[in-house]
């Protein structure tokens, strides 16, 4: 168990976000992505869990996971997901081998 998983109690997921943000800056990738799989497990329906876990993912440039998180995302935010969400989500697709939905496409 991780560090941020010893807290006194369970973290919230902004403590979680908390500790993947900081760890990121600390270039501790591999805790951060532990830690970003714990909290994903935690709290599946988390936007901050997965926006953050997402980023994680696109930094470690693990594409399909970065492409079902951010699609995860986008189905919770829906119609509220940021273009910086979609572009995101493009980015990965992209880079995982798949291409933007033509009607995504459209919209560039």
């Amino acid at each position: 168990m991780t560090h941020a998983m010893q807290l006194a109690g369970f973290p919230t997921p902004d403590e979680i976000r908390f500790s993947i943000q900081t760890l990121v800056a600390d270039d501790d990738l591999d805790q951060a992505a532990d830690i970003a799989e714990h909290g994903l497990t935690a709290y599946p329906e988390s936007e901050g869990v997965l926006a953050i876990s997402s980023l994680v993912a696109v930094v470690r440039q693990d594409w399909v996971q970065a492409v079902d998180l951010l699609e995860r995302l986008i189905s919770i935010q829906g119609d509220n997901a940021s273009e910086f969400t979609r572009n995101m989500y493009e980015r990965a697709l992209t880079c995982s081998g798949k291409s933007p939905s033509p009607s995504r496409q459209d919209l560039a």
